[in-house]
């Protein structure tokens, strides 16, 4: 039997973003991080690592990844970096969607 060749399955950039946001919530600390950040306005980077008992460099660099996806919005308040999740992000909505 003689199989048509087909194209290599392309991911759009929505998908992409999407798998790339199901990546970093698939690491532990960084679900904890999107948990606790739901219903909040915004929590400052001290404040998250101190709830996760963890170094405030690390929650900067999971909040990185985050960035990258397009997933929160940062603020700086002085020396203070501050995060809050794009609530109106139609994809933001979908993992919190996945999350209750």
């Amino acid at each position: 039997m003689i199989f048509a060749k087909s194209k290599p399955a392309v991911l759009d950039k929505n998908e992409e973003r999407r798998v790339y946001a199901l990546n970093a919530l698939g690491d532990k600390t960084r679900y904890k991080i999107f948990k606790i950040l739901l219903g909040k306005r915004e929590l400052c980077v001290s404040e998250i690592a101190e709830s996760l008992n963890i170094s405030v460099p690390a929650v900067s660099q999971h909040f990185k990844t985050f960035e990258l996806t397009g997933i929160v919005e940062r603020k700086r308040i002085g020396q203070k970096i501050c995060y809050q999740l794009k609530n109106d992000d139609k994809l933001v909505q979908k993992l919190i969607g996945l999350t209750k």
